[in-house]
């Protein structure tokens, strides 16, 4: 009997101690943030020198990142600007273009369109903006910078960007001489001395950056009166994907030609000696703005 009773207590006491809890759950891991779009720049190496531009991306998203892809895939390598109007625009973009004697300059394009993204962003000196052929969304590849302010392209043409050096490239550039542009009636606008791009880099903007500063502390080390003629804001390409030797050139920071009618996504032209557009339907008539695929 007491032992039974000695079985009930132990078994009792058994019965009273608490059970083992599992270990409690650890909160779930927070999902990780999603990276930070890295800002990159356009390298633009001519033969008149460099020119570097950034991005407007967030008003022109689709517009920026169509002439990326054509940069990245070596689109404009080898094209040169073949239209220039002094205190317009200088326009390139045209893959016909690697010829400067073809006789279809300013119908060429990547062989697709892309819609308009029409922003706020005034056309001022050094604005990127794409040219069309005066239909709505017929841009492509072809692209203008501004030499001077033209208020008459103002919510007509994408604006995308703006250059953040090499004023004084886009200057040689705009100064070339021209003479009567057979695919723009009444317009002296094509190059008599032809500028070529030798390719276009896009490149992250820290790099950019860093590479100019390190060539303005550069220069600025320099005993007095000896200046390597490499503007510093520029930078000298070290870091920046640039060749030994290959130096830049400053900046301040701040259209396609048309097809004939019929002929779709061909050229892209400017308006009046103040507009760039592409040929393939010439906006406006007589083809003074930028025009183009």
């Amino acid at each position: 009997m007491i032992a039974a009773l000695g079985v009930l207590v132990a078994g009792a006491a058994w019965a009273a101690e608490p059970e083992a809890k599992a270990p409690a759950a650890k909160p779930a891991a927070k999902a990780a943030k999603p990276a930070k779009p890295v800002d990159e720049v356009a390298v633009f190496e001519t033969s008149k020198g460099r020119m570097v531009a950034e991005f407007w991306e967030k008003d022109a998203p689709q517009t920026v990142a169509n002439f990326k892809k054509l940069a990245r895939q070596g689109f404009y390598n080898g094209t040169g600007f073949h239209r220039i109007m002094k205190g317009f625009m200088i326009q390139g973009g045209d893959p016909n273009s690697k010829n400067p004697n073809a006789p279809d300059l300013g119908t060429g394009g990547p062989g697709y369109n892309i819609n308009d993204e029409f922003n706020s962003h005034l056309h001022v000196k050094g604005v990127l903006s794409m040219a069309h052929t005066g239909a709505p969304n017929s841009g492509g590849s072809q692209f203008f910078i501004m030499h001077g302010a033209n208020a008459g392209l103002d919510g007509k043409y994408t604006a995308f960007g703006h250059l953040i050096a090499g004023m004084d490239v886009l200057d040689k550039i705009a100064n070339s001489p021209t003479g009567p542009n057979p695919g723009m009636p009444n317009e002296n606008s094509k190059p008599l001395e032809w500028t070529t791009i030798k390719s276009v880099r896009i490149i992250p903007k820290a790099a950019f950056t860093a590479s100019a500063a390190a060539a303005k502390k550069a220069e600025a080390s320099k005993p007095a009166g000896k200046s390597s003629g490499t503007k510093a804001s520029m930078g000298t390409g070290a870091g920046m994907g640039m060749k030994a030797g290959e130096s830049g050139t400053t900046t301040a920071p701040p259209a396609e030609t048309a097809k004939p009618a019929g002929e779709a996504g061909d050229k892209a032209t400017p308006e009046s000696p103040t507009q760039p557009q592409s040929q393939g339907g010439n906006e406006p008539q007589g083809g003074n703005e930028p025009s183009g695929k």
